[in-house]
Formats: structure tokens, sequence, C-alpha cells
């Protein structure tokens, strides 16, 4: 869910970021049926994944949020990343968000 982060951390290839973009939806060793660089950018998808999944700070927001949101307190926590990179843009790159969320494939 958070595809702002997932866009920003592929580079500039853009197989690289589709791959990043459809992680999520491929499953298991589907990604070998890809482009290499398609593949390599869904296997980013999961180490991203696998690192804020098994984050600490993050473990202990899902805990915070699990009260009001069950199952969903990841995507919620997805949904907020994406949304603190968006309003923090300028620490993280020159380029203006609008010009990046317009860009691309």
């Amino acid at each position: 869910m958070n595809y702002l982060s997932h866009i920003y951390l592929s580079g500039d290839a853009e197989e690289i970021i589709l791959g990043n973009f459809i992680g999520d939806f491929v499953k298991g060793r589907q990604f070998l049926k890809s482009p290499p660089n398609v593949a390599k950018g869904i296997l980013l998808h999961r180490q991203i994944d696998s690192f804020t999944d098994s984050h600490r700070i993050i473990n202990e927001c899902i805990v915070k949020l699990r009260p009001g949101f069950g199952k969903h307190s990841g995507i919620v926590i997805d949904i907020f990343l994406d949304h603190f990179l968006a309003v923090n843009w300028h620490h993280y790159s020159f380029e203006k968000l609008s010009s990046f969320t317009k860009g691309g494939l």
C-alpha cells in the first residue's frame, strides 16, 4: 500500500519501478517468469517489506493501532509512511513531488 515509498526506493530504472510497484501481486517464485529487471523490482519490494515488517518501531505502531484497525493495522502504517514521505518530500529529493508523481511509466 505504500506505493510512493516503494517507487521512490526503486531508482530510475522503469522495469525495476514496475516490479516494485506490482510486488504485492506476484506470489512465490512467479517473479522468475518476469524480465530480469522486473524480477529485481519484485525482489526489492519484498526486501523493503521485510525490513519494515520486522522493524521494532513499525511493530510498536501496529500494536498501538490494532485495537482500532485490527488486521488492517499494517496497511494503515503503510499509508502513514507514504503520507510522511509526501509531507517531508523536500528532505529526500530535489525533484518536486508533483513532478515525481507525474513522471515514470
